[in-house]
């Protein structure tokens, strides 16, 4: 008897341990944020947001999405960067002007006005440059150091159309040729009506107009064409223009 009242006693207790489990499979504990779904994620950062002020809620936003943020500007940034890289590499330099001992604050307007007379006022990707960074000694007929290695330097890589530049220094540069023949780029009329001449690398012209533009106080301004000049057909154009200035 006793035997048969213990095996009742352990079967109801397999039956209520069983009955136990089925109730905790029903009714679950609260899960670990882990084990949340992106949408129980969401509702329950809802609610929290809802219980606090506009203080609490900016530092909350900061403190718990920070990464984000920077993720989302990072990401513009980026995208700007490469439209501004974009648009920066159709631009083509159609002439690159140095005048030597410039002392002009302001290039941005003749750099428009040699622009529309080589007829590119309305191309936006289509630029003229004038540098004013070569300087000479104070005869005017040789480049200090710097300038020298800028030249130089400039030269060889072929970045200089037109030199705007002292008699005096012409001739010290001329003598390692560096100038291509006006005569042969212009043609021998266009040439001959262009200013003086003597020799065919290089015009002097005197024009108080031109001189005012690039900021020079040198009387006559000299005028040539490197040889490695990557535009000597604008550069070309350009020096003819003088002529119907004056």
């Amino acid at each position: 008897m006793a035997d048969k009242n213990q095996d009742k006693n352990q079967s109801k207790n397999r039956a209520e341990q069983a009955e136990e489990h089925d109730e905790s499979v029903l009714n679950p504990e609260i899960k670990n944020e882990s084990d949340l779904s992106k949408k129980e994620r969401r509702l329950i950062e809802k609610e929290k947001l809802k219980g606090m002020g506009p203080k609490k809620k900016l530092e909350y936003i900061w403190m718990y999405y920070k990464p984000a943020i920077f993720g989302v500007i990072a990401v513009i940034a980026l995208i700007f960067g490469i439209k501004d890289y974009y648009e920066q590499s159709k631009i083509k330099t159609v002439l690159s002007m140095t005048v030597v001992n410039s002392m002009a604050n302001d290039t941005e307007t003749p750099e428009q006005k040699i622009k529309e007379t080589l007829g590119y006022k309305d191309d936006p990707y289509s630029k003229v440059e004038i540098g004013v960074n070569l300087t000479t000694d104070s005869e005017m007929a040789e480049f200090d150091y710097n300038a020298q290695i800028a030249y130089m330097a400039q030269i060889q890589a072929g970045s200089i159309d037109i030199m705007v530049m002292p008699e005096k220094l012409y001739q010290t540069l001329k003598k390692n040729e560096p100038f291509a023949d006006l005569k042969e780029l212009m043609g021998e009329e266009a040439f001959e009506k262009s200013g003086m001449q003597t020799d065919t690398t290089h015009i002097s012209i005197t024009d108080s107009e031109l001189e005012q533009e690039l900021g020079v106080i040198y009387d006559p301004v000299c005028i040539a064409v490197p040889y490695s000049a990557p535009n000597q057909e604008n550069a070309v154009k350009w020096i003819k223009s003088l002529d119907s200035r004056r």
